[in-house]
């Protein structure tokens, strides 16, 4: 980890947290869960969104928050290239300027 590294992962403080705000969860199930989503890729700036989230739910429990973890083809998968955005562009421009002369 690098000093210009931001959110710097605070995972005792995030625990803390959720240990005052929602004192029906356990702190050890949550501590598993969150180390559990890390291991599957989850960045400590998307698991403290998350976190936050489903604390502010009153239905929410711990465990929820792998469902927020990307199915594993989306992690394998190459995002698409500009080219992708400058077709989908042209596109929406033409339909935009159809003129129908049937």
């Amino acid at each position: 980890m690098t000093d210009t590294e931001v959110p710097r992962p605070a995972t005792g403080q995030l625990l803390a947290l959720a240990a005052a705000a929602r004192p029906d969860w356990s702190t050890d199930q949550l501590r598993d869960v969150l180390a559990q989503a890390r291991n599957e890729g989850m960045n400590f700036g998307r698991a403290l969104v998350a976190v936050a989230q489903l604390i502010a739910d009153p239905d929410a429990e711990p465990p929820d928050l792998l469902a927020e973890l990307p199915e594993p083809w989306r992690r394998r998968r190459r995002p698409p290239g500009p080219e992708t955005y400058q077709r989908g562009a042209a596109a929406a421009r033409a339909a935009l300027h159809h003129t129908d002369t049937d």
